[in-house]
């Protein structure tokens, strides 16, 4: 079969574009642990407040997403802090990485619809050998995230009140906080961001399983330009391996920044979507990763 295509696709048939917009049959860790209060502060946004104050909160997960309705099979890992705008509560999401066949579909979509902070990476491994798994992303010739855990019991008890009504059969819904921004340039040359979006992405989790699991370790290597080993481990909270399928429920925008406010998130935001090569004079990597 001779496959074509075209530049011009009739209006009626663009109308599944991300229409459902759907992670299905997803498989992997999701892990929580406390990081310290004052490096949470430092690279949440101004706007929020930690939803503790006296602790970080971070939480990530290394998954394959087997079925997403817009892509091939893709590996993704998210690393977010619970915080807090006003009322309306949240994860924020630092960064995102993804590899293999439906990446670069996941990152574009994530991204400019969204607001995801998403980059591609070299590798993400999922794996599972009875009771012990384990999850790792390497980005850049380095394995910026790498957790293990024994499945059984939570670490700690708050892991259980962190995710309520996860378990087989159950369901939960949880908000993501994130940024759309419109991009300017001054007299002088200089980027500047005039405009901000703050974003809430409500999405829903359906489990097919969810079994509680002790983190036995998380190792993060240092990276100038995926700096997720920032956010490191004071305490471990819990861990757990799920299967599930998750679906996004509603985009909205809940305030809009202008001006100098706007302008200075750009420094909270840059890290999670750019690397250093784009501010710096000198930046080459050669050979394979």
């Amino acid at each position: 079969m001779t496959n074509t295509g075209s530049y011009f696709i009739p209006r009626e048939q663009v109308h599944p574009f991300f229409n459902p917009m759907a992670m299905r049959n997803q498989e992997g860790l999701y892990l929580a642990w406390e990081t310290d209060a004052g490096v949470a502060r430092n690279v949440l946004p101004s706007i929020f407040e930690p939803l503790d104050p006296d602790r970080g909160l971070a939480i990530a997960y290394v998954v394959n997403i087997r079925e997403p309705t817009f892509a091939p099979w893709y590996m993704e890992g998210g690393i977010s802090l619970l915080c807090r705008y006003g009322d309306t509560v949240g994860g924020y999401f630092l960064n995102l990485q993804l590899s293999g066949p439906g990446a670069q579909m996941g990152l574009f979509g994530g991204r400019e619809l969204g607001g995801l902070p998403k980059k591609l990476c070299e590798r993400i491994v999922v794996e599972r050998t009875g009771d012990s798994a384990r999850g790792f992303i390497e980005a850049k010739g380095r394995r910026i995230f790498d957790a293990q855990i024994e499945i059984g019991t939570y670490n700690d008890p708050e892991m259980g009140q962190l995710h309520p009504t996860a378990k087989p059969g159950g369901q939960d819904r949880g908000s993501a906080l994130l940024f759309t921004y419109e991009t300017g340039q001054a007299p002088d040359g200089r980027r500047t961001f005039p405009m901000m979006h703050l974003i809430k992405w409500d999405s829903v989790h359906d489990y097919q399983s969810w079994e509680p699991a002790r983190i036995t370790s998380i190792t993060m290597e240092p990276s100038l330009d995926d700096p997720w080993a920032e956010l490191a481990v004071v305490r471990p909270i819990g861990a757990a391996y799920s299967i599930n399928s998750d679906r996004v429920a509603d985009i909205s925008r809940i305030a809009q920044l202008e001006g100098d406010q706007a302008d200075a998130l750009i420094s909270y935001l840059f890290s999670g979507r750019w690397d250093r090569s784009t501010i710096s004079a000198r930046a080459q990597r050669y050979g394979q990763f």
